[in-house]
């Protein structure tokens, strides 16, 4: 079933919201080259600046209004959208994004790298067909989601069974080992890829100044707006002109990233993420982030644009909040991939279901 225009005219409203917030542009023609030669001095100065903020967060809370878009193309939007929906199969079209909307609720121990997400969905999620701008309802059900990141493992627990206004009857939790999911952490706002935005810099620095080896060809660019120094950052492959990825940093947040955007070998738009920057109890922390990424042809691929509401730092977090067995009851279920073993709940133990 299509949905109706009120529906639609709701789903455009918030699209309107999410789109109502302005970020900073990473060009501008104010930019002066600096002397290559301080390169790796200001390179070692922006590292120490953004670690020394970061390294004042001992615990980190706060809420997230999230929304994700992800583009399907060909036969599997097809798929889909069949296995998904009521659409007809003479009715299905090339194109249609996924849109999930969620309130994220966060909890990190910073200082011994744990991290607890407790989400659910703030509207239904649908999928868009961008060119026709209808709107097709997904079977859905409970969107209530809890997620524990630890150095030594991840859970993840989930509703087994429900009734059919969606009221939660039981629940599974999944143990992985760590790093096995991605999830969306507002800790990656300080990072460059895998690494932190200090090592990456550190790293850089340090390549700069070993001789003879071919190294990425960086230019720094700077400028002065009232006393507030911005640098952008250009990288680009040994031997090549143009930069295959840009960072901006500026002292009004922090020398943390405020733009980074790379870039596909032919020059085209890859991905993109601009961030802005508060400042809580002195230290800077993200308050909005919108991250993009692009097809070849120029299309989005995926967008996700969080908001974070009510944040605060350094307070008191119970221990439970990063243990399974705080938020499961007896008779529900257990699984550990690690071990490839399955568990029921009972007595607020683990017991093994046999194998029949």
């Amino acid at each position: 079933m299509i949905m109706n225009k009120k529906c639609i005219l709701t789903s455009l409203l918030v699209t309107l919201f999410w789109n109502s917030y302005s970020f900073t542009l990473a060009e501008d023609a104010d930019y002066q080259i600096a002397d290559s030669s301080k390169i790796p001095e200001i390179l070692s100065m922006l590292a120490s600046v953004t670690e020394s903020n970061y390294n004042k967060i001992k615990t980190w809370e706060g809420r997230i209004i999230n929304q994700e878009i992800i583009t399907l193309r060909g036969q599997q939007a097809a798929d889909c959208l069949k296995m998904s929906t009521d659409t007809e199969p003479n009715n299905l079209p090339s194109e249609i994004q996924r849109i999930i909307a969620k309130s994220i609720a966060y909890k990190i121990d910073v200082e011994n790298n744990r991290f607890f997400r407790l989400s659910d969905y703030t509207a239904p999620p649908s999928y868009l067909d961008p060119k026709s701008n209808i709107v097709y309802p997904l079977h859905w059900g409970s969107g209530e989601s809890i997620f524990i990141d630890t150095p030594g493992h991840q859970i993840e627990i989930s509703p087994l069974s429900e009734t059919k206004d969606r009221a939660i009857l039981s629940r599974i939790a999944t143990k992985n080992r760590a790093g096995a999911v991605r999830i969306t952490d507002p800790r990656k706002t300080f990072y460059i890829g895998e690494k932190t935005l200090w090592l990456s810099l550190s790293q850089i620095s340090q390549m700069l100044q070993i001789p003879n080896i071919e190294k990425y060809g960086i230019v720094i660019k700077e400028k002065d707006k009232g006393g507030l120094i911005t640098y952008r950052i250009e990288l680009s492959d040994p031997g090549k002109d143009r930069p295959f990825s840009v960072v901006v940093l500026n002292a009004e947040a922090g020398f943390n990233r405020t733009y980074i955007e790379n870039r596909y070998d032919n020059g085209s738009l890859m991905s993109k993420t601009i961030t802005d920057f508060v400042t809580v109890q002195g230290i800077f922390l993200p308050q909005k982030w919108e991250m993009s990424q692009y097809f070849p042809d120029g299309g989005l691929m995926r967008q996700e644009v969080c908001i974070i509401q009510e944040q605060q730092i350094n307070t008191f977090i119970p221990e439970g909040i990063f243990s399974e067995f705080t938020y499961l009851k007896d008779g529900d279920s257990y699984r550990d991939t690690i071990r490839n073993k399955t568990y029921d709940i009972k007595a607020g133990n683990l017991v093994e279901k046999t194998k029949k």
